[in-house]
């Protein structure tokens, strides 16, 4: 009886050791995870690099693992410390949009649209009339807002340059289209509109549906929304499929559509918008602090409204990007990173001129520097 007593209390060991040490291994994972995710940093190495010749012209942004750099007379598409493809192009007014793989740039006031993928492979199309923007899916469908004269329209485009569809708007009924975003999916566009009434302007968003939920539908419109009576909304944009936004001097609204759109979250912004940038899964703003003069508000909220990040800072604020749930800023000669509790992960100054900072993730960057555009890892 006494041996089977200690056989049982032996066996009873062997399941809760085992037990226990993957309890600790878990603990200690989350533990390393987190420290990790706090991590600061004081310096960075450099992983490559390629001479710069920026003589002002240019603009840049993130695209792949790497960054584009354009100006009126072409692009250029670097990764990895070297120059993967560039285009010639002559554009008096290049409007630009990323998406993906896709690029594409519309030459304002032309009816000139240049779409180019991820080898560097450009399709030309030829837009109806003139081109005021343009917006492009994660498949390679233009959108464009078109001017020719007397009234507007709303058209999007194959790649190969195949018109798929057409709507008009005139000033005085539907009002001036001001942006367009269209969604990874092709199937689903968001519009802001400046209209005016009684001699007072105010803006509209409307929701349009191309796919078989929009075939009964005026127009395919899908959803209108009226509330901006005393705010302009001069940006929309898709942050993801299902997820758009729109920002207005005086307010932001967070829209999901999967068929139909549901307004998920307002808010009025007592402040001046500085800035605004987004990612996939969030959404951020720069704010004016009107209780200290030369200090900003760090605001980013995710796709259902939650404020996740309420940052003051006297940082002097010329760009602003996302590092997966971290926040970069940088000036002319800093760059600092945020994490979204507010603890500050990153201070250092470079060598040169700071042109840009583009995040690969929240350690690794591409930096545009004067001269040269360098990737580096924090350290």
């Amino acid at each position: 009886m006494e041996n089977k007593f200690f056989f049982y209390i032996w066996r009873k060991k062997k399941i809760v050791i085992p037990i226990a040490t993957i309890i600790a291994i878990i603990i200690i994972g989350i533990l390393l995870v987190n420290l990790e995710k706090n991590r600061a940093y004081d310096t960075y190495r450099v992983i490559s690099s390629v001479d710069s010749n920026d003589d002002g012209t240019f603009h840049y942004f993130k695209y792949k693992d790497g960054v584009v750099r354009y100006n009126p007379e072409g692009l250029s598409y670097y990764a990895g410390g070297k120059e993967i493809f560039n285009k010639a192009f002559q554009m008096t007014a290049p409007v630009i949009d990323v998406n993906g793989d896709y690029i594409v740039f519309g030459d304002r006031n032309t009816t000139n649209i240049s779409l180019f993928d991820g080898e560097g492979k450009e399709y030309n199309i030829t837009a109806t009339c003139a081109v005021v923007g343009v917006t492009v899916s994660k498949k390679g469908v233009v959108a464009a807002i078109l001017d020719d004269g007397t009234a507007n329209y709303i058209e999007l485009y194959d790649k190969e340059g195949v018109r798929l569809v057409s709507g008009r708007t005139v000033v005085e009924g539907d009002g001036y289209p001001v942006s367009i975003a269209i969604s990874d999916d092709s199937e689903k566009l968001i519009a802001s509109y400046l209209a005016v009434s009684e001699g007072k302007a105010h803006s509209k968003v409307v929701f349009y549906n191309y796919s078989s939920v929009g075939e009964n539908e005026v127009d395919r419109v899908v959803g209108g929304f009226n509330q901006y009576e005393d705010t302009l909304v001069p940006k929309v944009k898709f942050i993801n499929n299902t997820t758009a936004v729109a920002i207005g001097d005086e307010m932001f609204s967070i829209y999901s559509i999967d068929e139909k759109p549901e307004l998920i979250y307002e808010d009025k912004v007592t402040e001046k918008i500085e800035k605004v940038f987004y990612s996939t899964e969030y959404i951020g703003m720069v704010l004016k602090d009107s209780q200290k003069a030369g200090n900003y508000i760090i605001k980013v909220y995710n796709q259902n409204g939650k404020m996740v990040c309420n940052k003051n800072t006297d940082f002097a604020i010329e760009g602003i990007r996302f590092a997966g749930n971290n926040v970069v800023v940088f000036n002319n000669a800093i760059c600092q990173m945020y994490s979204f509790r507010g603890k500050n992960r990153f201070n250092n100054s470079f060598d040169a001129r700071i042109i840009d900072i583009q995040p690969i993730s929240d350690k690794q960057y591409i930096a545009i520097i004067e001269g040269k555009i360098e990737e580096i890892k924090l350290k």
